[in-house]
């Protein structure tokens, strides 16, 4: 990538401050985030957000600054019920979550059921989304794997994963777009969601997209999934959140 391309695709993005809600106080802080070259990140998720989720002794330091005050950049979420909340306060989406913590002007798109092949209960897929998301304009798009493709045709998930993830950079050439592997329960996950997340990462090497593999955060802690063991509670979501500002703050 030509340094004026990158020039045109930087985006400055600061996570910071204290996210408070029901599960605790989230603090993490993300700065000068610069469009990737499909870089694969890998962080030890699980170990990064629960200490992320430790209520901070001390005042701030240098290093960290409150919420920002001024209007952020304009972010769009693309994904299933994780990634929407399912059965939890709105507010308490992962995404919102961070959201919350640096003024992006946050669109949250993600639909129950939904997937790259799967139909959501809004009926449409990732592509309904991502056709959304391109009408807003971001600068910022996050989208991440899901486990509804368990029960679709491999080969099929793999053609429209790469196809959403072409329609996206095709349609927003400046954007930096963060790709994130599936995410599972506190129970080990099947091998096929490996394929899922292999997918993702293929299609965001093709695009110039920074894939984030932040592994399974709440693996083994079932206090964090809702009696369906499929969701998370509001403190899981909380733990998601974490992650994947320590993965994106990985990704500089």
């Amino acid at each position: 990538m030509s340094p004026e391309r990158r020039s045109k695709r930087a985006v400055a993005v600061m996570i910071a401050g204290s996210m408070l809600v029901s599960a605790g106080v989230v603090s993490v802080v993300v700065q000068s985030v610069t469009h990737g070259s499909g870089e694969h990140i890998h962080i030890d998720s699980r170990s990064a957000a629960l200490s992320a989720t430790t209520p901070p002794t001390t005042a701030p330091g240098p290093g960290t600054v409150e919420a920002a005050s001024e209007p952020g950049p304009v972010v769009v979420a693309i994904g299933d019920s994780i990634m929407d909340g399912h059965n939890v306060k709105s507010s308490h989406a992962w995404p919102q979550l961070i959201g919350a913590a640096t003024n992006w002007q946050l669109t949250d798109l993600a639909a129950d059921g939904s997937g790259f092949v799967a139909v959501g209960d809004d009926g449409g897929t990732f592509q309904d989304q991502a056709v959304e998301a391109v009408d807003l304009n971001p600068s910022i798009v996050i989208i991440a794997a899901s486990s509804n493709d368990l029960d679709e045709d491999p080969d099929e998930v793999a053609i429209q994963t790469m196809k959403t993830m072409s329609y996206l950079r095709d349609e927003l050439p400046e954007a930096r777009i963060f790709a994130l592997n599936a995410f599972w329960g506190d129970t080990t996950p099947p091998d096929e969601l490996g394929e899922l997340d292999a997918d993702i990462l293929a299609a965001s090497q093709a695009v110039d997209a920074d894939y984030l593999d932040i592994g399974q955060p709440l693996a083994g802690q079932p206090e964090l999934m809702q009696f369906d063991d499929i969701h998370p509670v509001s403190k899981g979501l909380t733990v998601i959140a974490a992650a994947v500002a320590a993965a994106i703050r990985e990704a500089g």
